[in-house]
């Protein structure tokens, strides 16, 4: 296992938005807020420009992800989620997506 740091961190970033495109990837969590140990995942949102649903699978989609992400050798929550519904939950103090945008910091965000 590699050990992780922000160094690492911005090699997913890139390796994700080189080979997926996100519209935006933002690390949130432990190592977002600056209390990450050596027992610390790291929490990816990977925000997406096309919708999920019948003809788009949000499955497919995060097992294409974890291939990209799987030479790092580093533990991680990647969260994927459209365009369309982080707008929608942005402002749900609830939903992971409000959490994430609130304490999260953006790695990456197509110009």
């Amino acid at each position: 296992m590699v050990k992780v740091c922000d160094e690492v961190i911005g090699q997913m970033a890139r390796e994700i938005a080189r080979q997926i495109e996100p519209e935006r990837i933002v690390l949130f969590g432990s190592w977002a807020r600056g209390q990450a140990d050596a027992d610390s995942d790291v929490d990816l949102l990977v925000v997406e420009r096309e919708p999920f649903g019948p003809q788009r699978s949000r499955r497919q989609e995060a097992a294409r992800i974890w291939r990209c992400l799987s030479p790092f050798r580093v533990p991680a929550d990647v969260l994927v989620y459209s365009v369309a519904e982080v707008d929608r939950w942005k402002d749900c103090r609830q939903h992971v997506i409000a959490r994430a945008l609130r304490e999260g910091r953006v790695l990456y965000e197509s110009a």
